[in-house]
């Protein structure tokens, strides 16, 4: 007999791509509508499009859909990282800026605008993308920038390992050094090699990787030996933490952290130290003897008990010590303010944006607190300017806060907040700040909340589809961020000569005299450059048939040097070859220009990658246009040289 399903949904694999191809009778998804506004953007920036090469091709079509997969995933609310979906979005970036940098002569700040294009043409069907636009530039501008430092560091030590190889396989362990010292990714090792028909030792690369993964389960073994002896000696351990900050205990089991440099697991008979849990960070401080300190940096949950890290300062500690641990109480204050700030965070924002408001997560920690939460709408600027302005009400009016141990069922009557997921026991604890707010929690809070002090709203941005995260400061924290802001609004407004209370008119104007006046200096310099072009013209030489023109001249921008590039090209007509270097940014950055006879001699991609080491840096490009840029600017003329040998070299001998 047949069964219903109980999804009845056939996922048949159209989505938007294959659709398009089949709307637009198109072969390949890349030649749809959907990828032309990402691939007109790069050739904007670069002067490469589809069809130039086959190597371009590639690296245009990596970049085009790492550009969509990436601004969707930070809109969503991802960062790049080193687990999960977060390690997805790191290589995403990683991968499409070894090739934008590497195959097409692109900028970091150009990855991202690719990324923007996205935000541009899909934004008005994906709310969320317009929401994320400047995290999209920030995080992709700055997770590139950081892999263009580790890709030009590490390419150097890596050709240096490939000119000291024997056979076609890649040392695996040298592959792994690269990887867990230097930071060079894994997967452009292997590309690198593959480009130049070699392999890696796949084998002794997982076999340094699994090595490390013993290490680290080693490390946690530790931990676990403390906790089964916990279990198995039935000792017993009681927090104490809630009433107070030093108590004299004893150390009823420790253990070595192998490999950790003198750390160790240490679990007392009576601890003061709170464990990790609810979104509030461990406490810290010492375990102290008549022999000896420990440092206590992190406090581990493990069921009934808190299991503690600490390193030596000095003496040795064995099972059965009796001690005296104290946590660090200015640490524990500032989160303690925290922790309450971001209950009353939370009633303020239910309070204006209204109780459909749910908490999706939090981070309470000595240095801020991270409110997530989940709301059905648009969260505005006047709307998060009433919570700042209901949670410091609260604050200042110095109302009680209050903890009780209760029933989950009375709780429940008392209207106290829950974790929606979360599994609570019989008996929970309620904090209660003066009967406004009640929420289940296990964390550590002030008396009154004028503890708290001072309370500043960083930021409010949406996270997702009906994810928001807030971000605040409070007590010394944010009076140090508010005297500053106010110091440098007031250097701002004397430099300007104006009222503080009309910076934001006289900031908006100056923004708008700085682009005229760039706007200005571009067109300046064009026209400068392109007066040159005379001079640069007369000085043509003829190889075997071609006009061949190089030279260094004035540009603004790289824009600019194309332009001057494109102008030459066209004034020498016929067969040529012209590149230009400029000095743009404190950097050198040349650009070859060549017409489509003479590319079917010599690339002009093979140009510029072939005199980028000179200048520094990195390049690459298309058969007729290219770029290569690096930091050092004297090198301009040998580079132009190099370029001229290449010419003569290549155009010397007819085909």
């Amino acid at each position: 007999s047949f069964v219903p399903l109980s999804k009845t949904g056939i996922d048949t694999g159209l989505g938007l791509e294959r659709t398009t191809a089949a709307v637009q009778d198109v072969l390949y998804v890349y030649d749809t509508d959907v990828y032309a506004p990402i691939f007109e953007k790069a050739n904007e920036y670069t002067g490469i499009s589809l069809g130039d090469s086959e190597s371009t091709d590639r690296a245009l079509r990596i970049v085009a859909d790492h550009a969509r997969g990436m601004a969707f995933l930070i809109a969503d609310g991802v960062r790049p990282g080193n687990q999960r979906r977060e390690y997805v979005l790191r290589r995403l970036i990683r991968r499409a800026m070894l090739q934008a940098h590497s195959r097409l002569g692109m900028s970091p700040g150009q990855l991202a605008g690719l990324a923007e294009t996205v935000v541009d043409y899909m934004g008005d069907f994906y709310g969320e993308l317009n929401s994320a636009r400047e995290n999209i530039l920030r995080i992709v501008t700055g997770e590139a920038s950081r892999f263009v430092e580790i890709y030009e560091s590490g390419m150097s030590l890596l050709a240096s390992e490939i000119e000291r190889m024997r056979g076609g396989h890649f040392p695996g362990d040298v592959a792994f050094m690269l990887h867990d010292t230097y930071g060079f990714p894994v997967e452009v090792t292997r590309e690198v090699l593959a480009e130049r028909g070699l392999s890696l030792d796949e084998a002794g690369f997982e076999a340094a990787m699994d090595a490390q993964r013993e290490r680290a389960r080693e490390a946690m073994q530790g931990y676990e030996r403390v906790v089964a002896a916990f279990r198995d000696q039935e000792i017993r351990s009681r927090f104490v933490g809630y009433e107070r900050e030093q108590v004299e205990t004893r150390i009823v089991a420790i253990e070595p952290v192998p490999d950790a440099g003198g750390e160790v697991f240490v679990v007392l008979a009576e601890n003061p130290f709170y464990a990790t849990g609810g979104g509030q960070v461990a406490d810290a401080g010492w375990i102290t003897s008549e022999d000896g300190q420990l440092e206590v940096f992190d406090a581990i949950p493990a069921g009934d008990y808190q299991v503690l890290r600490a390193r030596f300062e000095s003496g040795a500690f064995e099972a059965g010590d009796a001690v005296t641990a104290s946590i660090n109480r200015v640490r524990r204050q500032q989160i303690e303010a925290n922790h309450t700030a971001t209950h009353i965070l939370h009633w303020a924002l239910r309070a204006v944006l209204g109780q459909d408001v749910v908490q999706a997560g939090s981070y309470v920690g000595p240095d801020r607190l991270r409110f997530d939460y989940r709301h059905a709408g648009k969260v505005t600027d006047d709307e998060v300017g009433r919570v700042q302005e209901l949670s410091l009400q609260k604050i200042t009016e110095n109302q009680p806060v209050r903890y009780f141990t209760t029933t989950l069922e009375e709780a429940r009557n008392l209207g106290a907040m829950m974790l929606f997921g979360e599994k609570y026991s019989d008996l929970v604890r309620v904090v209660e700040v003066d009967g406004f707010s009640r929420e289940l929690c296990g964390g550590t809070h002030v008396r009154g909340t004028a503890e708290i002090g001072a309370f500043k709203i960083l930021s409010n941005r949406k996270h997702g589809a009906d994810l928001y995260r807030i971000e605040v400061i409070t007590g010394r924290d944010a009076l140090y961020y508010l005297t500053g802001a106010t110091e440098r609004a007031e250097e701002v407004s004397e430099a300007l000569k104006v009222d503080i209370d009309d910076l934001p008119a006289a900031v908006g104007r100056l923004r708008e005299e700085v682009r005229t006046s760039r706007e200005a200096a571009r067109e300046h310099a064009l026209k400068q450059g392109l007066e040159e072009v005379g001079d640069l013209i007369e000085g043509a030489r003829q190889v075997n048939g071609t006009r061949v023109v190089t030279g260094q001249v004035a540009a603004a921008d790289v824009r600019g040097l194309r332009q001057i590039s494109d102008d030459v090209k066209n004034r020498l007509g016929g067969p040529s070859a012209v590149v230009l270097a400029a000095a743009l940014g404190g950097k050198a950055v040349l650009v070859a220009n060549l017409h489509p006879d003479v590319s079917q001699r010599v690339e002009a991609g093979e140009i510029v990658r072939e005199v980028s080491g000179v200048l520094g840096g990195g390049g690459g490009g298309g058969a007729t246009m290219a770029q290569a840029g690096g930091g050092n600017l004297e090198a301009i003329p040998e580079a132009l040289a190099r370029v001229r040998e290449i010419l003569d070299q290549r155009l010397a001998d007819p085909e």
